[in-house]
């Protein structure tokens, strides 16, 4: 029985209210679903037909039942369409006065029920934003008007009729959703505002657009783009001078370098009612050894309990130029990014020669014992165990090698996650 009504409604849809020849239509509905009624009260778009008693300026008094229900619809505030009104009129060379009297009216017809000398529209807008979540505002605007007078013998034969109705002594009024003329561009804003690299001498960040802040439909003005710099520190000799092990209460993490990111939208954990993305890419060159020896990327991770560092989700990136290891962070990560490796507590004797105490700049602490990573020789060379070099980019510095970066290919022949 269910059925046989909503084929019934479906049959007649497209003109939900008719009097004599006046009626709405609405072109835009093509079935009906469960969410119709809906569709019906925030269409995208739909039509008033108006007739009118031949020589008379206003519409017959039945008619205002179907304004009233237009006037429901496009002035609703809780409908988000933001709707434009074009108002027609069609008649004949010797009555245009009587088309503009009739256009006018119903023009008038809308200001009045606006209380104003136009049209004036308050709408909800909804707003999404990656950090503080969906939202709605009211924005108010005057609604869009275009009036048109014809002389139906002047238009085309497929102008003078609308669904199969002869348009002469009628007014058609289209409403149609249309934003960007209602309240002129508001597409939102990003952060940054386009895709973005930040070059370091070695190290580079690729920042994609709003991968730190994306609001939509915002009508205010954008936040100032992103400032974002990278303080380096992966000279091995520099690194050893000052050797500290990867902060951790339980794990020992070998560092061999890092770089501390600088920005003017970090984000604090539980600062964003919404989660964050990992949308940030960090990027450091590597040799064949820290490859081998399964180098990875680590930064603080956040919880309730405080944070930590943590092993990052690490790409060996391969090209033609260089070798490369990459991984993703999120706007709470913005701090101090390791280059690095995890060991066990035994495999620490691998790594760092003891020393008998911790009096010396760079030696670490690990339980009872003491150890340094690197001791000079007798020419006055730092000298490391094998292992623990394996992890460092020893280069000479005269002959610290550029990375030219713009010249790496995009499209990696070698791309594999470290396990």
């Amino acid at each position: 029985m269910k059925k046989k009504v909503l084929l019934g409604i479906l049959a007649t849809l497209c003109v939900v209210c008719t009097y004599a020849q006046s009626a709405i239509y609405y072109p835009n509905i093509k079935t009906l679903k469960p969410s119709a009624e809906t569709g019906l009260l925030e269409p995208e778009s739909f039509v008033l037909l108006l007739e009118y008693p031949q020589g008379q300026p206003s519409y017959n008094i039945e008619d205002i039942d179907l304004l009233d229900s237009v006037y429901r619809i496009a002035f609703s505030r809780t409908n988000p369409k933001m709707y434009t009104f074009v108002i027609e009129g069609y008649g004949t060379a010797a009555d245009q006065d009587l088309v503009k009297s009739r256009v006018d009216g119903v023009y008038n017809y809308f200001t009045g029920r606006c209380d104003a000398q136009f049209m004036i529209r308050i709408a909800p807008n909804p707003i999404s934003s990656s950090c503080s979540g969906d939202s709605v505002e009211m924005v108010r605007y005057e609604v869009p008007t275009d009036r048109k007078y014809y002389d139906i013998a002047e238009l085309p034969q497929s102008k003078q009729v609308f669904n199969k109705k002869p348009l002469l002594d009628k007014v058609k009024i289209t409403i149609a959703n249309n934003p960007k003329a209602c309240v002129g561009d508001f597409e939102g804003c990003s952060v940054p505002s386009k895709d973005s690299i930040i070059r370091s001498y070695y190290s580079s960040v690729t920042l994609a657009k709003g991968s730190l802040l994306r609001i939509k439909n915002t009508k205010d003005k954008c936040p100032d783009d992103v400032e974002f710099s990278i303080e380096e520190h992966l000279n091995y000799r520099e690194i050893l001078d000052k050797y500290f092990l990867v902060p951790h209460k339980r794990q020992i993490i070998i560092q061999t370098g890092f770089i501390v990111l600088h920005s003017n939208y970090k984000r604090e954990y539980n600062e964003c009612s919404q989660p964050l993305p990992d949308s940030i890419f960090v990027t450091f060159p590597v040799t064949q050894d820290q490859l081998e020896n399964k180098i990875r990327v680590f930064a603080k991770k956040y919880t309730d309990n405080g944070a930590e560092y943590k092993g990052l989700p690490t790409r060996k990136l391969s090209s033609k130029v260089s070798l490369s290891v990459q991984a993703k962070i999120d706007p709470t990560q913005i701090d101090t990014i390791f280059l690095g490796k995890r060991i066990k507590v035994e495999e620490v004797d691998d790594y760092f020669y003891k020393v008998k105490t911790d009096a010396e700049e760079g030696t670490i602490t690990v339980g009872d014992k003491f150890y340094k990573p690197y001791r000079i020789d007798k020419e006055g060379n730092y000298e490391l165990k094998k292992p623990l070099r394996a992890l460092f980019r020893m280069e000479n510095d005269a002959e610290e090698e550029e990375i030219e970066e713009s010249k790496i290919d995009k499209k990696y022949a070698d791309d594999e996650e470290i396990e």
